[in-house]
């Protein structure tokens, strides 16, 4: 009985965290501006494929290095609209100048809610000040909202300094790809493994300042040191010793729902893409940092040490759960 509870709990956890799709009903009449933006988001995970027009430029005065295209599908309001390929793909609206930095902060706000409202108010919107130093000077990134959780942020609604008028310029921004879905952690999660979480969080708090080793133990994990890659540092503690894959996944189920009960609502979590011979890799971050290119993240990742061999009986597979700590 303990085999099948661990695997169907697997599979509610997979179908969880796969059940979420970036796509908006167009179905029903809608006006125009609503119709066409939500075209543009359904169009984003396929990098603006249907609505890419003809090339107008392989430079500009901002894009040095971009090629940039024609946008078939206006918004109204726009004055204008182009598709920009540079180091990542996104569209590009343009919603008016201002002489001054209060008329383009209530035109952002306008147009932020209008975009909220073609959502149907299911938007997560992260306000950003960044002052007068650089290119932008205000932003809001916005994101699509569900009751479980929320899509990564892919649109961009912005006030950017127009040197050459001394004015400034509201503009939309729509990001290309398939964007994470995060899970929230509700707040009546049933709370679990304490000393297990509690050491987590212990992890969690000082291990940026290790120069090697581990900064504590994690009970029923063995401290694997750190490791680099790219420029990611990781803390490895791993588990082993699994009597066979079922074994090996219902222990996974026990340290993602201490993890998902114990961390609260502060935290979201998401499945992270992965390739044999990892089986499954979760994992979660800090609702406040989810927009910051450099956060710590923690990921518990299912590994099986050996390839299939059809010689081999699955009773002696080996399998590991890998319990790291980024940033």
């Amino acid at each position: 009985m303990k085999k099948l509870t661990g695997l169907f709990m697997f599979s509610c956890v997979c179908a969880q965290l796969f059940a979420q799709t970036f796509a908006f009903d167009l179905t029903k009449k809608k006006d125009p501006f609503t119709y066409n933006l939500l075209y543009v988001l359904n169009d984003a995970p396929f990098k603006f494929l249907h609505i890419k027009g003809k090339l107008l430029s392989k430079t500009d005065s901002v894009h040095l290095r971009s090629e940039i295209y024609q946008d078939k599908i206006p918004l109204p309001g726009a004055t204008s609209a182009r598709y920009v390929q540079d180091s990542t793909f996104y569209v590009e609206y343009f919603f008016g100048e201002f002489s001054n930095i209060e008329d383009a902060t209530e035109a952002l706000s306008s147009l932020t809610t209008k975009i909220s409202k073609a959502m149907n108010k299911k938007a997560v919107v992260l306000p950003h000040d960044w002052g007068e130093g650089g290119e932008i000077i205000k932003e809001n990134k916005i994101c699509y909202a569900l009751h479980s959780g929320f899509f990564h942020y892919n649109i961009s609604t912005q006030i950017t300094k127009v040197i050459k008028r001394d004015g400034y310029r509201v503009v939309l921004q729509v990001y290309s790809g398939r964007p994470f879905y995060y899970n929230w952690i509700m707040k009546n999660e049933p709370y679990g493994g304490f000393k297990f979480i509690n050491n987590v969080k212990k992890t969690l708090t000082f291990f940026e300042s290790i120069s090697s080793g581990c900064p504590t133990d994690i009970p029923g994990y063995l401290c694997n040191g750190k490791s680099i890659a790219n420029d990611t540092t990781f803390i490895h503690y791993t588990k082993s010793g699994f009597d066979g894959l079922m074994n090996a996944r219902t222990e996974y189920d026990v340290t993602f729902s201490n993890l998902r009960s114990g961390l609260s609502n502060e935290y979201v979590y998401y499945n992270v893409p992965y390739k044999y011979p990892c089986l499954r890799k979760i994992a979660f971050v800090r609702f406040e940092d989810v927009d910051r290119s450099k956060r710590k993240t923690m990921i518990i990742s299912l590994m099986e040490l050996s390839r299939v061999n059809s010689m081999i009986p699955a009773q002696k597979k080996e399998y590991v759960i890998d319990f790291s700590f980024a940033y």
